[in-house]
């Protein structure tokens, strides 16, 4: 089921000719009529053999064309209306600039009232909008005179339509869909009802659905689709939604309905735009404009990116913030209008939500705005340009590709959420995403900071892996991923050494450290604490060099010892009898002639290798220690 669009101007004949196709009049509530004129959008359908066409009435008159936005920017085709008696009229121009801009490209035109006009006549103004078409999306598109009072030509109109049928793409049924509101109203024993054209996927009773920007959860009661109510809608159908837990004083047109948790709505976004030539006045920084995306109409304010103005004609980067937030997807459409002469603009390409910036130079505003950002995301002096032209001329899967490189890690709920796709290039490290490009930066910091702190720390195994993580703001576990992805980086111990790294000591150094190993040996059951170890002149930097190098053992408490005097303490546990069975601090302590604070550093550090067991006050044997 397919929606056509049709536009036209007051008495050209477009609810006769509607009514002459259909057999009905567009159903619109009763205020939308003013002395027979289309006021707001109506709709009926059409049924063809080759399938049933929905009609989006629009209205013509150029002080209309606000509602008229309402019902076009969905269609998948256009009928635009064109009465042969008075020819291309200044709404009519309005019209088909606000179809180009949308980028519709199927059509047909409609000359009404060919009964009233000769044969000559015809042949002109059939010609003259053949030559205005030509320079818009409708270039080519079929010209067919009718008359809705007499039938002429009713049969050809239709089976026009039936071919624009052919050519559109059937989509599959997706799972992401998206309504937008265009009328609300009420029904005694339903309740509240909103309609609208369905996009991107299905709607069913009994669905819980989300009204946005609201945030307000609803329930799917009852569907319809041109009057007869269905278990399911299916993209491109035009739908009465009768919904549950919401009232129609909260609903409004320009509001949509989605799945909760889908389809993210914008309050700021960067877009291209492209002016009118026949645009009033220049497009500029600071200016209030009504932006048209879906059924929305919003007061937006406009900052030209990279100048301070878009000439008419002219076309470059702009960011929009909006008075009310609004949906888009990727490369959607809108249309801007002067906010007061109500004349159009010209219209624009959604590229991607915004990070506020401030005068031409594109500065992004202030630190507080940018705390969410990560190290290796968006240089917080410029916006890339090139980057925004990389995206608007992008297919989606590139467009992923692209957005993902916008921060440095994305979980794979937020890129989903954010519509955004699968490409092969993107790096999935467990429940996270990131772009080739954004790993080789991590990578390329990760490398260097480890080189650096080598060379100045020659006697480390390296910066701490804690601080690295804080440095690169990755959170722990996708910190661990990357680490798995860079084969050149090892941990040790809690420190991120380079593989084949090997602590040198230099001549002086292990002098030092063999008289260190000579202070201990003099009192072998009282290992110093580091504290009295650096009071003596022995730098932390030796002594932890010294353990990594396996001539040096920290105990607990902070005490130090050599390998051979533990070793030496831990095989007499197992060699002497008082031991066996399990024993008492103060045995132990008493075996050693030393003091309750030493005899503690040996035995929590053999409960910790496993070499002992504590049980209460006693301790176990456990495993025997090996031996070089």
């Amino acid at each position: 089921m397919f929606i056509m669009g049709t536009a036209g101007h007051i008495d050209h004949g477009k609810s006769t000719l509607i009514k002459a196709l259909t057999g009905i009049n567009p159903d619109r509530l009763q205020e939308e009529q003013v002395r027979g004129m289309t006021v707001d959008l109506g709709f009926a359908w059409l049924t063809l053999p080759k399938g049933t066409v929905g009609i989006v009435d629009v209205p013509g008159h150029h002080r209309l064309v606000k509602n008229m936005l309402a019902g076009v920017g969905m269609v998948d085709f256009v009928l635009l209306v064109i009465a042969a008696d008075d020819g291309w009229m200044p709404q009519t121009q309005e019209h088909v600039d606000i179809l180009n801009l949308y980028g519709i490209k199927r059509g047909l035109v409609a000359l009404t009232k060919a009964d009233l006009v000769d044969e000559e006549w015809l042949e002109l103004v059939q010609a003259d909008i053949a030559e205005r078409l030509a320079a818009t999306s409708l270039r080519g598109c079929p010209i067919i005179p009718v008359s809705g009072v007499t039938g002429f030509n009713l049969d050809v109109l239709k089976e026009a339509i039936g071919d624009l049928l052919d050519t559109l793409v059937r989509e599959e049924e997706g799972a992401d869909p998206l309504l937008w509101i265009d009328r609300v109203f009420t029904i005694k024993g339903a309740g509240t009802v909103v309609t609208g054209t369905l996009l991107g996927g299905c709607l069913e009773v009994g669905m819980e659905v989300a009204v946005q920007p609201l945030g307000l959860k609803a329930r799917i009661r009852g569907l319809q689709t041109h009057t007869k109510s269905v278990e399911k809608g299916v993209p491109h159908s035009r739908l009465a939604v009768n919904l549950t837990g919401v009232e129609k004083a909260d609903l409004a047109r320009g509001m949509y309905l989605s799945l909760p948790g889908r389809r993210p709505h914008f309050s700021l976004i960067n877009a291209f735009v492209e002016v009118l030539p026949q645009a009033p006045a220049p497009l500029a920084t600071g200016q209030m404009v009504k932006l048209y995306v879906g059924t929305l109409e919003t007061l937006t304010r406009v900052r030209i990116l990279g100048g301070d103005e878009l000439a008419p004609g002219g076309e470059g980067f702009a960011q929009l913030e909006l008075e009310e937030p609004a949906h888009f997807t990727f490369q959607d459409r809108f249309i801007l209008r002067h906010s007061e002469l109500q004349e159009t603009i010209g219209g624009g390409t959604f590229i991607e939500g915004g990070i506020p910036v401030r005068g031409h130079n594109l500065r992004l505003v202030g630190p507080e705005r940018l705390r969410h950002l990560f190290p290796f995301e968006k240089p917080e002096a410029h916006l890339d340009l090139a980057q925004l032209k990389a995206k608007l001329e992008a297919d989606p899967a590139q467009y992923s590709l692209l957005r993902a490189e916008d921060r440095t890690h994305w979980t794979l709920a937020q890129f989903r959420e954010a519509g955004l796709g699968a490409h092969p290039q993107l790096l999935e490290l467990g429940e996270f995403i990131m772009a080739p490009r954004q790993f080789a930066k991590v990578r390329s910091y990760l490398l260097e900071a480890v080189k650096e702190f080598h060379a100045a720390n020659p006697l480390s195994p390296g910066p701490s892996k804690e601080t690295l993580r804080a440095a690169t703001g990755l959170p722990a576990r996708l910190f661990d991923q990357v680490l798995r992805k860079i084969p050149e980086l090892s941990e040790v111990q809690g420190f991120i050494s380079s593989q084949g790294h090997e602590l040198t000591l230099s001549p002086q150094e292990e002098q030092k450290l063999q008289e260190l190993r000579e202070l201990i040996g003099e009192t072998p059951y009282e290992p110093p604490s580091l504290s009295e170890l650096l009071e003596r002149g022995y730098s932390k930097e030796l002594i932890y060099a010294g353990a990594r190098l396996n001539r040096l053992t920290p105990l607990a408490n902070d005490h130090w010892t050599t390998p051979e005097i533990a070793g030496e303490v831990a095989a007499l546990l197992f060699t002497e009898a008082e031991f066996q069975n399990g024993f008492p601090l103060a045995a132990f302590r008493d075996r050693l002639g030393t003091s309750r604070k030493y005899a503690l550093a040996f035995l929590e550090y053999f409960d910790a290798q496993g070499i002992t067991i504590r049980k209460g006050d006693v301790r176990l044997l456990g495993r025997r220690p090996q031996t070089s």
